[in-house]
């Protein structure tokens, strides 16, 4: 238990700073799945691995949850591999404790500006992706910037902050 707390210590003082601010267009590996099983600050996915929280969550069992592997510079220059669970509208830094994943690519970035109520969006690197109709209703409430996950097919994007998943297509 000591070590848990110890790691989130380092992580509170060394390393969120940097996942806060990340505004770029970064090439990450990540998992997206569901909680199949949770007991305080563990928790089982569909996918069979298995995980301990950093701190608590009030995530429920089936909730989704993306977690995403960043190497970040900490304060001596060196870098390190982190895994960062994005669930219940916080980020949460985890340790892989059990069971096989396999990890998809794609690029953490910060959606800048949404263009006709959410019908287009901007990305920090200036793509624009267009929004379907059908998933218009959410992005019109989603206030910039928030912090999203473009999947690397370009085909899907999740908001990162709210745990939803949407289609888009990039304007050309």
């Amino acid at each position: 238990m000591k070590r848990i707390f110890l790691t989130a210590l380092v992580f509170i003082f060394l390393v969120a700073p940097s996942v806060a601010t990340a505004q770029d267009f970064k090439k990450v590996h990540y998992i997206a799945s569901s909680i199949a099983e949770k007991d305080g600050s563990f928790i089982r996915l569909l996918d069979g691995s298995s995980w301990i929280l950093s701190s608590p969550s009030l995530a429920l069992v089936t909730d989704d949850v993306i977690i995403v592997f960043e190497p970040l510079k900490i304060y001596d220059g060196s870098i390190v591999q982190v895994a960062v669970a994005y669930l219940d509208g916080d980020d949460i830094l985890v340790k892989h404790v059990g069971g096989p994943y396999a990890t998809q690519t794609g690029y953490l970035t910060t959606v800048v500006d949404a263009l006709g109520d959410g019908a287009v969006l901007r990305l920090a690197n200036g793509m624009l992706l267009s929004v379907p109709e059908y998933d218009q209703y959410d992005t019109s409430y989603w206030l910039p910037p928030y912090k999203v996950l473009l999947t690397a097919n370009e085909m899907y994007l999740w908001n990162l902050e709210e745990g939803k998943k949407i289609w888009v297509n990039v304007e050309k």
